[in-house]
Formats: structure tokens, C-alpha cells, sequence
């Protein structure tokens, strides 16, 4: 499988697993546990790009900033959502304002990276490596522990934030 291919796949896994949270009860335990898989498979993402795809692409150097500035924009929303309590009048309206940036990043990326700019030179040989290593990678993060222990502790000092702003509210 060529890099193209496995950023793509992935980006399906991402958008897949939006479309489960949206179709689930806020507050119920599938969303929960669809958001705690959309968090690893988010964070595996964001990880193999700039690890490994983002580096082979170094020659396109204002893309590789667009996608960074991208990423960061991903996480703030994501950061907000989490923030806010499923109570919230706002909880859904976050919802949807991340999944449009998630979709948005992964359809700019495709874009304009598959298949990556004239400036970067790839061989078809040099994609299937890349493609490889991605996989590779994507699979050790899945089955790592200490990734989804650090995944959790990122989520849940953000949903702690949540409680602290409900509480300062009351």
C-alpha cells in the first residue's frame, strides 16, 4: 500500500468514526467509547503525517506549514468540544464545528498533497516505502498501551476542565 492510499484509508477511519458519533446519544456509553477511538485514531494520525509522510515532503515547505497550522486548528476545536459539558446547549454546535474541520483538513490534504506537488520528488518506489512505514507505524500505535494511557490522560484533564467551568457557572 502506497502512502497516498494509507492517508487516505485513515482519513475514512477518521470520517467513519464522526459519522458514528454523530449518529450516538450524547452522553451514552457507545459515543463515549466511538470518542475514545476517534482520540487514538486522531493522535496515530497526526503522528504517522509528522513523523513520516511530512518530513518526505519537505520540498513543499508552505503545504507542510498550511497542514501544521491545519493540525493545530483540528486539536483547539477538538480541545473546545471536549471542554464542553454534553448538557451544554453547545455541546452538539462543537460536535459539528469539529468534525467540519477534521473533514475539511483531510479533503485539503488530499487536495492538495495526493499526489504530492511537482517540487517533491517521489518515486513510486519511494511512495510504497513511505506507505509501508506509515502502516507499520499505525499499527504499533494501536496496539500500544502506553499510547491510548496517553491518549486518556490528555482527554481527561480536558474533560476535568469541563467540570471546573460547569461548577465556576453554577
Amino acid at each position: 500500500m502506497n502512502a497516498y492510499q494509507v492517508l487516505q484509508e485513515h482519513h475514512r477511519v477518521l470520517k467513519g468514526l464522526c459519522h458514528k458519533i454523530t449518529g450516538a446519544r450524547p452522553g451514552g456509553t457507545d459515543r463515549d467509547r466511538y470518542l475514545d477511538e476517534l482520540l487514538i485514531e486522531l493522535d496515530i494520525h497526526f503522528r504517522i503525517e509528522d513523523d513520516i509522510y511530512y518530513p518526505a515532503l519537505s520540498a513543499a515547505s508552505t503545504l507542510l506549514a498550511i497542514a501544521h497550522a491545519e493540525h493545530r486548528q483540528v486539536l483547539d476545536q477538538l480541545a473546545t468540544f471536549l471542554r464542553t459539558s454534553p448538557s451544554s446547549p453547545m455541546y452538539e454546535e462543537e460536535w459539528r464545528s469539529f468534525t467540519t474541520v477534521l473533514e475539511a483538513h483531510a479533503d485539503e490534504e488530499e487536495r492538495d498533497m495526493i499526489p504530492v506537488p511537482p517540487s517533491v520528488k517521489l518515486s513510486g518506489e519511494d511512495l510504497e516505502t513511505l506507505g509501508n512505514q506509515m502502516q507499520t507505524r499505525i499499527e504499533q500505535l494501536r496496539n500500544s498501551k502506553t499510547e491510548r494511557l496517553q491518549v486518556r490522560a490528555k482527554t481527561s484533564l480536558l474533560r476535568r476542565m469541563r467540570r471546573r467551568q460547569h461548577v465556576r457557572t453554577r
